[in-house]
């Protein structure tokens, strides 16, 4: 049975791996929290998909690398930094059916989970 080995977090990686998934998180759900008219995107077809794909292939990203500065297990970091970010895309889509003028979709949710996945198995493999 192999012992995992855990890294030491230091002050300057706290702020410069474990601040921008946080602070990228609260711009997820200032936006989120936006009526639908304050933010409009272009009439093009799926470029919603587009967007959340790509928001939370970002945010999917910079969980890994937090994550990295804990751990060596490279399985176990994909798995938790997706299981993080999908998961709160679940919870953003939750959130949404809150919001005047705002609706929830499941397709959403899975743009955000894929969108992590190939966010995180691409800067991976860099």
């Amino acid at each position: 049975m192999a012992i995992e080995r855990r890294k030491r977090v230091r002050p300057k990686e706290i702020i410069f791996y474990w601040l921008p998934p946080i602070g990228y998180m609260a711009l997820i759900f200032y936006m989120s929290s936006q009526p639908l008219e304050e933010f409009q995107l272009p009439d093009v077809w799926n470029i919603d998909k587009v967007a959340h794909f790509i928001e939370y292939g970002v945010l999917g990203i910079i969980w890994f690398r937090a994550l990295n500065t804990v751990s060596v297990n490279s399985k176990q970091i994909v798995f938790v930094a997706f299981a993080i970010t999908f998961l709160y895309g679940i919870s953003d889509e939750i959130h949404q059916h809150f919001v005047p003028n705002r609706n929830s979709s499941i397709y959403d949710a899975i743009a955000d989970g894929i969108g992590a996945w190939v966010g995180i198995w691409l800067y991976k493999r860099r």
